[in-house]
């Protein structure tokens, strides 16, 4: 009887199962009407046909996003019933080439654009992974099981912009791997995408490497100048305007209680302390997650892939603003992880490998019961801690690391 390779069977089970849930999540999305307009496209959508029919000045008017809004589902919103565009300016002139009258043709290029994203950032971890002296064909099982991370196809699902969050983090991790400072600066300024993830990210190099943040000030300020162009003046004060009500988290479409932040996690678990509370206490969490991060900086010797990928779990936990999607941040403290457990000789690469792949069946999985679905990420986030820091707690250290590993 010949040998079953259950590692082999293991994988193609794995990625056929993967693609075949996207796929059918995706063709139900797109070929309903009341899912496809219900997805967070509407909102860069609304504010594309504004800047297209109105001037890009007025994208941030939740009174035209709302008109925009009740054309494409085809019925009146209630006052305030609008998924709110809060996204930085600079992405405006990109959803005016996008779009135009067509919604569902218009909501395939933008998510032609995000799956092009995904794979450059398949692209840089590849690069950071030969520099690393990976062997290809595991490498391609990494990637196999990065692209197919089920919160990144939830992103893609939803046609959110968090692949523009994941490549500029990479590109940060890649930076400080490469000590190439004006590219980990790049990326942070990338990050922007989501303001409230980037002041975490960024912030601390004020401490340590402070050649990384004045290059993150460079690229920031040429899209604050690329912002101020799209959009003028009273565009930036719109912008403004809208990211304080977003920090309210209580607009229409926030859905706060399904978060997989402290502040979801706070209302699931202790509803009765209301909403202004758990804001309150998020921020603190916050504040203090800032003070954490830029003492670690102060104090660490360098900057490597434990910081960085410590940096993006604790923002994933304490940015009070995040949905399911946003998870697909953690691929880049994932590749940070399974650097310090491959350099460590904690982990095999041949097994390292698989890791992507497996961590994305159990979410999948995971996703059919809601108690898992918003709760286990919390667990993954806790073992990548200690993963990045204390390794030795989970793994057993092997004392010499042998190049059949690298096979």
């Amino acid at each position: 009887m010949k040998h079953i390779n259950f590692r082999r069977v293991f994988i193609l089970a794995g990625l056929m199962t993967l693609v075949v849930v996207f796929a059918i999540l995706w063709l139900q999305m797109i070929s309903s009407p009341a899912e496809r307009t219900g997805t967070d496209f509407i909102s860069p959508y609304s504010a594309a046909r504004i800047a297209q029919r109105w001037g890009a000045a007025h994208v941030y008017d939740l009174q035209l996003q709302q008109t925009i809004q009740a054309e494409v589902v085809g019925f009146s919103l209630a006052p305030g019933q609008v998924l709110m565009f809060n996204h930085p300016p600079y992405l405006v002139p990109l959803l005016v080439l996008l779009v135009d009258g067509n919604y569902v043709a218009s909501l395939e290029r933008y998510a032609a654009i995000m799956v092009a994203l995904y794979l450059a950032c398949a692209a840089i971890i590849a690069w950071i992974l030969r520099r690393e002296a990976w062997k290809q064909r595991n490498i391609l099982l990494l990637l196999a099981g990065a692209l197919t991370f089920f919160p990144l196809f939830v992103s893609l699902v939803n046609t959110q912009d968090t692949a523009i969050l994941v490549f500029g983090g990479l590109l940060c991790l890649a930076g400080i791997l490469t000590k190439r400072d004006w590219l980990a600066g790049l990326g942070l300024a990338l990050t922007s995408v989501r303001p409230q993830v980037t002041v975490l990210l960024a912030i601390p190099f004020l401490f340590r490497k402070q050649k990384v943040f004045g290059w993150f000030c460079l690229a920031g300020g040429i899209l604050g100048i690329l912002s101020l162009a799209a959009v003028g003046e009273d565009g930036i004060r719109g912008f403004l305007n809208v990211m304080v009500v977003s920090a309210g988290g209580e607009w229409y479409g926030m859905k706060e209680p399904v978060m997989v932040n402290l502040v979801g996690l706070l209302w699931r678990v202790a509803p009765g302390l209301g909403a202004n509370l758990i804001h309150w206490i998020g921020w603190a969490v916050y504040g203090i997650t800032l003070a954490g991060l830029c003492v670690i900086w102060s104090r660490s010797r360098d900057i490597g892939e434990t910081q960085v990928g410590l940096a993006i779990v604790l923002a994933v936990f304490a940015v009070p603003h995040l949905h399911y999607h946003d998870l697909t941040l953690l691929l880049v403290a994932l590749m940070a992880a399974l650097l310090v457990l491959v350099r460590g000789g904690f982990l095999g690469v041949h097994k390292a490998a698989l890791v992507p792949l497996a961590l994305s069946i159990v979410l999948l999985f995971s996703n059919f019961a809601p108690v898992l679905k918003y709760n286990f990420p919390y667990l993954v986030m806790l073992l990548m801690v200690v993963v990045l820091y204390i390794p030795g707690v989970i793994f057993r250290s092997k004392p010499s690391f042998h190049e059949s590993e690298m096979s």
